[in-house]
């Protein structure tokens, strides 16, 4: 999962589908891939807050004359969703995602259905489908957009859409079908703790943590540090935890990573 700096700090939230309020079922569940802002609907990467990375717009931006040209995105107040199948292609289904403004806890309503909800229907040659939003936000305050928005069924759930100080940001989301795994999430399943039996396959959460334990460096899979770590490609943890003043620190392999004490959901990195 990749999930740009400036998403990371306007607080938004990626909500595995095991820790949903429905507990959604299926054998194939949509993994968020990629998450990233473009500011003012440029996509020429600057220090503008929200402005995009250079890895999206290499990833993600066409030509005009391009099959699959992305006409709409210059949208600069929206909520963009792109959701690709097991081999990797857009999948253009009508009203393939949902977005809605009034808080997470609607998927467990039996009468969220009754709700104000929206769809989004990608388009045949991009494969994004997008829905303009207004609400604003302070994220300075440690406040988080409204929206929330998803593909149909068992999928992870981006929770932060907005406008941020009402800035003309737009939010870009791609997801990609996976068979689901039992005992949960791809990168955090159960058995914690727990060592390979001998003739027993050992999952993937048994795997990582002894190698965690090779290295001498507790795991804590709740982590922030560790999560963002992770979305960010920052590699394997070269220290431990610890408490910097009012910062609450860890290095791993590419970077340090840090968050305040106050309010440890803000978290960024910087060069060794």
């Amino acid at each position: 999962m990749r999930i740009s700096n400036w998403a990371t700090r306007l607080n938004v939230e990626v909500v595995h589908c095991e820790d949903r309020p429905d507990n959604p079922e299926g054998a194939i569940v949509y993994r968020l891939k990629d998450l990233f802002t473009t500011r003012d609907g440029q996509w020429d990467p600057t220090d503008t807050p929200g402005s995009i990375e250079q890895w999206a717009r290499d990833s993600y931006l066409r030509p005009w004359n391009a099959p699959d040209v992305f006409d709409d995105a210059g949208g600069d107040h929206n909520l963009f969703a792109r959701v690709l199948d097991l081999d990797g292609k857009p999948i253009t289904t009508h009203d393939l995602v949902i977005g809605w403004s009034d808080g997470l806890h609607l998927l467990g309503d039996p009468n969220f259905p009754e709700h104000i909800k929206l769809t989004m229907t990608p388009k045949a040659k991009s494969g994004w489908g997008n829905q303009p939003v207004w609400n604003h936000f302070s994220p300075e305050r440690g406040e988080r957009g409204a929206w929330a928005w998803c593909p149909q069924g068992a999928a992870d759930v981006v929770v932060g859409g907005g406008l941020p100080n009402n800035l003309h940001v737009s939010w870009f989301a791609v997801w990609q079908a996976e068979r689901r795994e039992e005992g949960g999430k791809p990168d955090e399943g159960e058995g914690e703790g727990e060592h390979p039996t001998i003739g027993v396959a050992p999952t993937l959460a048994a795997l990582r943590q002894a190698a965690w334990q090779a290295r001498g460096v507790p795991l804590n899979p709740e982590s922030p540090l560790l999560r963002y770590a992770r979305d960010h490609q920052l590699g394997a943890p070269l220290t431990e935890e610890m408490d910097v003043g009012a910062y609450r620190v860890q290095g791993f392999a590419q970077a340090i990573v840090y968050a305040s004490q106050a309010n440890q959901a803000v978290v960024e990195h910087m060069a060794w």
